[in-house]
């Protein structure tokens, strides 16, 4: 299929009538040419660049020149010459073809509309069909090209009627309300006398004057006729219906295409039928009002105010901020597009990083300008599909829906989505085969849109920041982990789930024997760090099934509930311990960090409760403290605690139990009765487990091959290692890697 040419045009105030005929223009010499455009447009024109408006320019950093041809620019809509500033900036830079539509300031070709002799025909029209011969000229700024052109049009067809022109006959205006006021009161207080009539360079102004006579009792048009120019005030918008000029706009969007596509390609083209250029006649003069305009005026006006009354019957505004999630919040926007005049399609396109940095301390970290590498399509709703959805797309792309394939050219407006400086993404909508721009109703459409996702962000904040204050009061400031109330909150949860789904509820305790030693003897710094490393080691023995809590000073405790193995309990011990082993042997404290231990982990009885679990396991931890206490009176405990600290330092070697007998001339049962009565665990079994924290460790830290790891922690046969780890720590080494590097994530 040929690849189409794609045209941007940057404009302002696209629901403007004068801007609304210059699009329609553009669109259907597009559509002729088989051409797509895209326009950008900002929905307010502040004159000061304020924060707001700041936010609306940002729209034009979304544009990829790459993807377009050629840019229409209609530079003097913008009424910001910061805006103007930037804008020209960046059209510099791209070296894209660039033709700006009537304005002939700027550094790029322009190309401008006859005023001169549209101007001469509306004087004609006081002139040949109602005889006037002493006539004024209101048109805009000295020096302005639009409004010098057109005075030459009022002084070509006095001329050509051989009628005088005064100096004092020829007024510069502003195009605005206050120097038709002047005007007006020049005539009232005779200062100036009055003529037969005003030829205005603005319906604006013609408006103005007409009001202010009238308001004097000066009559129009018996008294003096008053002629408009540019047809944007409607009949029923004034006291007296202006006779006006329709401006050819139409036909300036139409040659702008054409021109740019023969900037780009060399070749002309064909004007597209262009809008039936005309006086609209009012009362202003003694015509009357045009019965056919305002036939159409009606049919205008009807449409819009049946869309007005669907809009303030939605009750829209009040749907869209009760929401409370972004996914309801953008379903309930889409409901509310039918109140998009015409409208055939429409996509809300979200900066993925929209709500914000995300973090609570710093909420004044915002997309402000610019825009992140990829964009979230939040809402599509086309001929093929309409439905919420959240699909990355890269922002270079501008919007997925311009890269498909389509039997006709299209036309998108894009349009910013912020709420004062902070921006959030894209509104984009599309008129199908109908050349035709977005009025104002839709621009306080999107105002609501812009409100109603501040909402859903304020929202998210506050349950963010709540959870924060609920989190604080459930955990422990110094290590992080649950304090006694998340403890007591968890353990009822989980002992309840396991007792429901049937499964083995886990209850570990961890008695730290000698932090009142270390504060005394080193101080309460060291002794916070020593429990900190002991928060560790728990933590660190834990899945994403477990829940790790300090419930007391130097006590520790996990829960969990799933499918463990009968020896689970014992598994977590020997990831702590083994853990408190590797920090003994690198920190070089001058102390020992040790733990005692209390472990249930079984189905839970029908009459049993939680209390007694949790009796039984302190119960257990006690006991173990007083057989450690004892054990460490008998003999060859100090022989055994060095030779373990060897075994753990060094897990590799070849730890032979014969060796050791000799070594301590000991026979074999009693060396492994003792090995036992001191650690709770046989010497073998330690060896491994020794074998699979160093493992666990490399896994964790490094990128090494399984291979080389296995090798590192003491295996020689890969396939033994793989079987060993994963009974012991219940997943292989690789998911082992896998989840650690999550955690870190």
């Amino acid at each position: 299929m040929k690849q189409r040419l794609h045209f941007g045009v940057i404009v302002c105030e696209n629901e403007q009538l004068i801007q609304r005929r210059v699009i329609k223009g553009i669109i259907a010499q597009a559509f002729e040419q088989d051409i797509d455009v895209s326009f950008f447009s900002c929905l307010s024109n502040s004159s000061t660049m304020t924060p707001y408006q700041a936010a609306e320019c940002n729209l034009f950093s979304y544009i990829n020149f790459s993807l377009l041809d050629g840019i229409l620019y209609i530079r003097a809509t913008f009424h910001n010459a910061e805006s103007i500033e930037l804008i020209d900036r960046m059209l510099l830079e791209q070296k894209k073809p660039v033709l700006v539509l009537d304005d002939a300031t700027g550094p790029f070709p322009y190309l401008l509309i006859d005023d001169r002799s549209d101007f001469q025909t509306i004087t004609h029209h006081l002139i040949e069909q109602h005889g006037l011969t002493d006539l004024y000229c209101l048109t805009g700024f000295h020096g302005h090209y639009n409004a010098e052109q057109r005075l030459l049009g009022f002084r070509d067809a006095m001329a050509q009627h051989d009628l005088p022109v005064p100096e004092d006959h020829v007024i510069y205006g502003d195009f605005w309300t206050e120097s038709a006021t002047q005007l007006a009161n020049d005539f009232i207080s005779g200062k100036r006398k009055l003529p037969q009539g005003v030829v205005c360079g603005s319906d604006i102004m013609a408006k103005t004057l007409c009001n202010v006579l009238l308001e004097h009792g000066i009559h129009i048009p018996e008294d003096i006729m008053i002629t408009g120019y540019d047809a944007i005030i409607s009949h029923d918008a004034n006291a007296v219906s202006i006779t006006t000029y329709v401006r050819r706009n139409f036909s300036l969007g139409a040659q702008g295409v054409a021109k740019l596509y023969e900037m780009i390609t060399g070749q002309t083209c064909p004007l597209t039928k262009t809008e039936r250029i005309q006086i609209i006649t009012g009362k202003s003069c003694s015509c009357g009002d045009d019965i056919d305009y305002l036939k159409h005026q009606l049919r205008v006006t009807s449409r819009k105010e049946q869309y007005n009354a669907l809009f303030r019957t939605s009750n829209m505004g009040t749907v869209l901020t009760r929401q409370e999630t972004l996914d309801a919040c953008v379903n309930a926007i889409g409901n509310f597009v039918y109140l998009i005049r015409d409208c055939a399609e429409y996509y809300l396109c979200l900066c993925e990083d929209w709500e914000g940095g995300g973090a609570l301390e710093n909420p004044s970290e915002y997309r402000r300008s610019g825009f992140p590498q990829h964009m979230l399509l939040k809402l599509m709703q086309n001929d093929k599909e309409a439905a919420v959805v959240t699909k990355p797309f890269p922002t270079g792309k501008m919007l997925p829906r311009l890269h498909e394939e389509r039997d006709k050219p299209s036309a998108f407006f894009f349009s910013p989505l912020h709420h004062d400086d902070r921006f959030f993404g894209i509104s984009v909508v599309s008129f199908g085969d109908k050349p035709d721009s977005y009025d104002d109703l839709y621009c306080t459409w999107v105002s609501l849109v812009n409100i109603a996702l501040e909402f859903v962000r304020m929202q998210n904040y506050l349950k963010r920041f709540n959870n924060r204050i609920y989190l604080s009061s459930i955990r422990d400031t110094l290590t992080g982990l649950y304090n006694h109330e998340g403890y007591n909150q968890f353990s009822e949860q989980c002992f309840e789930a396991a007792k429901k789904e049937h499964r083995r509820f886990l209850l570990l305790y961890a008695g730290f024997d000698s932090l009142r030693q270390i504060n005394e003897t080193f101080g309460h710094t060291e002794g916070d760090s020593a429990v900190t490393v002991l928060a560790n080691a728990v933590n660190n023995a834990c899945t994403t099934y477990e829940r790790c809590a300090r419930i007391e000073d130097a006590d520790f405790a996990i829960i969990g509930y799933q499918d463990y193995e009968i020896d689970a309990g014992q598994r977590f011990v020997n990831a702590i311990f083994g853990y408190l082993e590797h920090y003994n042997q690198s920190s070089l404290k001058p102390y020992k960090i040790a733990a005692n231990f209390g472990v249930f982990c079984d189905y839970i009885a029908p009459d049993q409760t939680l209390q007694d679990i949790t009796a039984l396991v302190v119960a257990r931890m006690e006991e173990n403290r007083a057989l450690q206490q004892n054990e460490k009176a008998s003999p060859y405990y100090r022989e055994f605690v060095d030779l373990r600290a060897r075994i753990y330092r060094n897990p590799q070697e070849d730890w032979n139990i014969d060796s050791m007998c000799r070594d301590l001339i000991l026979s074999r049962g009693y060396f492994q009765k003792l090995y036992t009565r001191c650690f709770g665990i046989s010497f073998t079994q330690d060896v491994i487990n020794s074998r699979i924290e160093f493992s666990k460790r490399m896994l964790s830290s490094t990128d090494y091959s399984i291979a080389y790891i296995a090798e590192k922690s003491g295996y020689t046969n890969y396939v033994h290692f793989m079987h060993q780890f994963k009974k012991i720590v219940g997943i292989t080494p690789t998911e082992y890697r896998r989840r650690k590097k999550q955690d870190e994530d």
